[in-house]
């Protein structure tokens, strides 16, 4: 089943990001079919006669008997019936004192598919997270082959109004869901470039976010930066591997530093290209079932990194902000002793969520199960532990590295790096790159 799902900012029109501690639900998206739900409305007459509080309460006449004493007697004006159902939902969720089991509307549920496919539908812009002084939001960058640059939006561009309404008087999120929409809808967009303002009228489309960057380093050591963990993940992990190695890949770095996490499955597929056949990537433990082994893909091996005598070195690059599926693939590889770990300890989020659809294109999250790393290392933060994964080599970025564009954390991964293969050179006193909270298309 696709969509195990295990919530950082510039921030990119059209791509709605909800944070849960700063990071993406870790999820499966359960399905439920007519049959199902048939069931469950059974369960419904067993329900109300199964009150379990001091008076006996039962809970879907008391809802349906408040629901309609409100409707009949309520002397002011009411929400709709989906938006008190939808309250109720959330009031029966939050003494769980859960934040990942919580409620999605139907906004937030869409959000959270297009997560999970690896795009949006937009406008294609990056924004500036920092207002002009006018409250205008400028443009940082476009998506390559989108319609906004073909429409006249340029980089730099202020953005003044969306579809009229100006932007000094809605938030930075709300400019983000108004520059959402159904594909091929138009928006019109009002802009200042230099002393001259113009409207501009872009068409929605499906715009894929890139979440990997790659380069080539001193010594022939790659960089693969990946942002997160979706459907595309694995495939553009792959493209990435493939051209490094046409340039004559002798080690690896995988940076996963503030990578919030993703699919459980992308993890999966990402953690095998790295990883001997046979073993265990992750352990799912669920209550009052079996556990369930997520095992080492064979057919990802495709690269250098399994292959006996040959293997390319690699090193993982983990910070504090790096959770969820980033960790389970940082601690598959450290458990099978696949590659070195360096940076700062993890965020520590082990738990997994089931997204169950609900009518009217709602859904609710449920923590459902906790992972294993494949030592048996439950990684999840709690009040008594901080969790997260401990790296193999602790390297600690000051606030003045970060100042100077000095990533030392870089800069230690390349010199472990460059010994093992027998790479002779002293690595650069700085190795200049952008912060990782902030680097590349198209982070929020």
């Amino acid at each position: 089943m696709r969509g195990h799902r295990t919530f950082s900012p510039p921030v990119i029109a059209g791509a709605v990001l909800f944070f849960t501690l700063g990071f993406r639900l870790s999820a499966v998206v359960a399905e439920i079919d007519g049959r199902q739900l048939a069931a469950l409305r059974t369960t419904d007459s067993r329900a109300a006669g199964a009150g379990d509080g001091p008076a006996g309460l039962q809970p879907l006449p008391a809802y349906y008997a408040t629901l309609a004493f409100l409707k009949d007697h309520y002397l002011g004006k009411l929400n709709s019936d989906s938006a008190l159902t939808y309250a109720a939902i959330r009031g029966m969720l939050r003494p769980i004192d859960d934040p990942f089991t919580r409620f999605l509307d139907p906004a937030q549920y869409r959000a959270l598919k297009e997560q999970n496919q690896g795009g949006y539908v937009g406008v294609g812009a990056m924004l500036d997270p920092h207002r002009t002084p006018d409250g205008g939001v400028r443009v940082r960058g476009l998506a390559p082959g989108t319609r906004a640059h073909s429409a006249g939006l340029r980089p730099a561009d202020v953005i003044l109004k969306v579809d009229g309404s100006s932007t000094r008087r809605l938030s930075l999120d709300r400019i983000l869901r108004m520059l959402e929409g159904s594909a091929n809808a138009p928006i019109h967009l009002t802009i200042r470039r230099g002393s001259r303002s113009m409207v501009v009228t872009i068409r929605r489309q499906w715009v894929e976010r890139p979440i990997v960057e790659s380069q080539m380093s001193e010594g022939h050591v790659g960089v693969i930066r990946l942002f997160e963990f979706n459907d595309r993940a694995d495939a553009q992990v792959d493209e990435a591997l493939t051209r490094l190695e046409r340039l004559g890949l002798r080690a690896l770095i995988l940076d996963l530093r503030g990578n919030p996490g993703g699919t459980l499955d992308a993890a999966q597929e990402v953690a095998s290209r790295f990883l001997p056949t046979g073993k265990t990537v992750v352990t799912m433990v669920q209550s009052g079932a079996e556990p369930e082994i997520r095992p080492v893909l064979e057919q990802k091996h495709n690269h250098r990194f399994n292959q006996r005598g040959r293997a390319i070195p690699l090193a993982v690059l983990v910070n504090r902000t790096s959770a969820s599926a980033a960790e389970i693939v940082a601690g598959a590889i450290q458990d099978h002793r696949a590659g070195i770990v360096l940076g700062t300890r993890t965020y520590g989020k082990g738990l997994v969520q089931t997204v169950v659809p609900l009518h009217g294109g709602a859904a609710i999250a449920i923590t459902s199960a906790r992972y294993l790393t494949p030592n048996g290392t439950d990684i999840n933060r709690r009040t008594d532990r901080r969790g997260g994964i401990i790296p193999d080599v602790i390297v600690e970025a000051t606030e003045e590295d970060w100042k100077k564009r000095n990533d030392v954390q870089l800069r230690t991964a390349l010199r472990l790096l460059h010994e093992q293969i027998g790479y002779r050179r002293p690595v650069p006193h700085s190795v200049h790159v952008s912060r990782v909270d902030l680097m590349g298309f198209p982070r929020r």
